[in-house]
């Protein structure tokens, strides 16, 4: 079934209006970013917007970011985008509620992360690291992504702790 999915980056603000209803329902509403901020991140670091797509065009996954010259997530870096900056924030990962427990935030990490090294291959400012915070509850899928779990983070976003997580590309 993910095997059917077309991986590649957002290419208009159409697409990244499928991806709202994805965050709204993937998100507590504390935490979800508004489609306004997803627009700016796109607007911003559409080369950092990845998602997977059905064969009739449907996002049912995506990941997005942005740039920041921090080592982490921070508060400022989730509303900004530094296109100097060597680390890519990541802001959300959603998958759509039909097509999870099925590997495609797995598959969504590691071909994004993939996009990300191709992207460095010919950018002016390279991203060196991806960074991103999560609940506990999610940890395992990023640790089997890659990223590497560096404790409770700085960040207060929502009700519920975050922890700071990295993969150094």
């Amino acid at each position: 079934m993910v095997d059917s999915l077309v991986f590649r980056n957002l290419q208009s603000a159409a697409e990244v209006r499928q991806a709202w209803p994805l965050e709204a329902s993937g998100y507590p509403e504390d935490e979800a970013a508004s489609l306004d901020a997803l627009l700016y991140r796109f607007n911003a670091a559409p080369h950092l917007f990845f998602g997977a797509f059905t064969s009739s065009g449907d996002l049912v996954g995506y990941v997005v970011s942005t740039q920041t010259s921090a080592p982490l997530v921070t508060h400022e870096s989730m509303s900004t985008h530094d296109a100097q900056g060597t680390t890519g924030c990541v802001h959300s990962v959603c998958v759509a509620s039909a097509w999870q427990r099925k590997g495609l935030a797995t598959k969504l990490l590691r071909l994004y992360t993939e996009s990300v090294r191709e992207y460095n291959q010919h950018a002016e400012v390279a991203v060196n690291r991806l960074a991103l915070i999560s609940h506990k509850y999610l940890l395992p899928l990023y640790e089997k992504a890659g990223y590497r779990v560096l404790g409770v983070s700085d960040v207060v976003h929502g009700s519920e702790p975050w922890f700071d997580c990295v993969l150094d590309l």
